[in-house]
């Protein structure tokens, strides 16, 4: 298949992960003001899979601002933007042109959970909230441990079956 064809397929795929990303994110579980369940994780994770880390990265940045803009819960913050950004990348790096396992997908979660959710998130929560970061820390770390196992487990089944799906309409 020309490159262009194909290139044409990722940005499709893309434009609906985020359309996707969207509808998931708005239909997130607060469990307190800082801490959220939700799904849509899923979608980023999917870009980067199937369409690497440039891509991955774009869409975290465009379904940040597009999510802040359509469905806003207060003021936008660039930092979560950068955060999506990241996480675009590291999905795309951990998953991109590589076969779906359960060490992978417990590998690009983990990735995720430590880098962007505690590290940065938590960073950007104390900077918005004047709280230290080491308070906001423990709330978090222990939904990022209780949730990895359960998420990972969702990514590999959610990857497995993409990647059937992607062979067909000729992405992979």
């Amino acid at each position: 298949m020309q490159k262009s064809k194909l290139y044409l397929r990722k940005l499709i795929v893309t434009a609906l992960m985020i359309a996707l990303y969207l509808l998931l994110d708005s239909v997130s579980v607060d469990i307190t003001p800082t801490t959220r369940l939700t799904v849509s994780f899923l979608t980023r994770a999917l870009v980067g899979f199937l369409c690497g880390p440039m891509l991955g990265m774009a869409a975290g940045a465009l379904s940040d601002i597009l999510g802040a803009w359509i469905f806003p819960r207060g003021a936008y913050y660039p930092g979560f933007t950068i955060t999506a950004i990241v996480g675009g990348l590291l999905y795309g790096l951990i998953l991109y042109k590589r076969k779906p396992t359960l060490v992978r997908s417990f590998a690009a979660k983990g990735a995720i959970n430590v880098v962007c959710n505690l590290l940065m998130n938590t960073f950007w929560l104390s900077r918005i909230q004047g709280q230290a970061a080491w308070v906001l820390l423990p709330g978090r770390l222990l939904k990022n441990v209780v949730l990895w196992p359960i998420e990972s487990l969702m990514l590999f089944v959610v990857i497995k079956a993409a990647q059937k799906a992607a062979k067909q309409i000729k992405i992979l």
